[in-house]
């Protein structure tokens, strides 16, 4: 039986800041009820995928798996921050990066390999509900903007996966509280509403869900209509993706929010997209995450934008 604490060493060398292990069981009753009800009130738009009923059954995913190794990978460069700051338009900062379901797959595979472990690597890549996970583990709690926080290094983070079919010495204890999102608003957000009052399309309905039709990150990746730009007097300039309800957040204003530089995998398409250019060559979104939506829907993005 291998420790966490191997685990955890090894995650820290490949840039992983957190690491934790639960052991395989079912998702809680009150959770259920809880994303259910997120999907029979249409809050999914047309992501189809969001109610596949895999969702809630780690074993469909890996069979065998006895354990869930967690891991979060800060994306929040300095740099990155010094860029966006004189960019004409706004790009969503993990996506200043090589596309991390590349990379940090990569990382799994090898740490899975030098662990000798036996398991499936998940990087946003099957119907896992990693932040439900990750909040039963204890890593974080959920906000008003439905993002899971780390109280000491804020939300720009990626969580990856791993079910394993060996038990890990040290797991942590599940949180076996019901699924109440409010209690974590109660405790941690208090009576802060800055990422709810600073929407500029008012996606976030106050409760940890989010309308995502409304959306901006949806709206400028995943819609297959026209984004819309603006509700009332508020507009914005994301061009790819938005930040805005994780910029205003509290708990990324602390410096260990940012991740160290040395583990910055930026990719050059970025800055371009984020200066206007028009990018009609695919072999310059190669590794990014632009390549699956590809340049018409960015070049859709900036004539609205520039329309406007």
């Amino acid at each position: 039986m291998i420790a966490l604490e191997k685990i955890a060493a090894h995650a820290r060398a490949a840039g992983f800041h957190r690491a934790a292990a639960l052991p395989v069981t079912d998702i809680e009753d009150d959770f259920r009820r809880f994303y259910e009800g997120y999907l029979k009130k249409g809050l999914a738009a047309d992501l189809g995928y969001l109610s596949r009923p895999e969702r809630f059954d780690l074993l469909s995913i890996f069979p065998g798996a006895r354990t869930l190794l967690l891991f979060f990978y800060r994306y929040r460069f300095r740099s990155v921050e010094d860029k966006l700051r004189a960019a004409p338009f706004k790009v969503a900062r993990y996506a200043w990066q090589k596309d991390y379901h590349i990379v940090l797959k990569e990382k799994l595979h090898q740490l899975i390999e030098d662990l000798q472990l036996t398991g499936r690597a998940v990087t946003d890549s099957a119907p896992l509900l990693e932040r439900y996970w990750a909040r039963r583990a204890g890593l974080g709690f959920i906000g008003k903007n439905g993002m899971l926080i780390d109280r000491e290094t804020g939300s720009y983070f990626f969580i990856a996966a791993a079910l394993v079919s060996e038990e890990i010495q040290g797991d942590v204890p599940l949180r076996e509280n019901s699924y109440t999102p409010a209690d974590d608003f109660a405790e941690f957000c208090k009576d802060c509403t800055l990422c709810i009052d600073s929407c500029p399309t008012a996606a976030l309905t106050g409760d940890g869900l989010m309308d995502t039709s409304l959306c901006i990150s949806y709206q400028t990746i995943e819609s297959k209509t026209a984004p819309v730009f603006s509700t009332g007097t508020k507009k914005h300039r994301w061009i790819f993706g938005c930040d805005i309800c994780q910029q205003v957040c509290p708990y990324n204003k602390d410096q260990s929010a940012y991740a160290d530089e040395l583990f910055n995998d930026e990719h050059e398409a970025a800055a371009s997209i984020a200066a206007g250019e028009s990018i009609t060559e695919k072999a310059r979104l190669k590794s990014s995450v632009f390549l699956r939506r590809g340049s018409e829907k960015i070049e859709w993005n900036r004539a609205a934008l520039e329309a406007r």
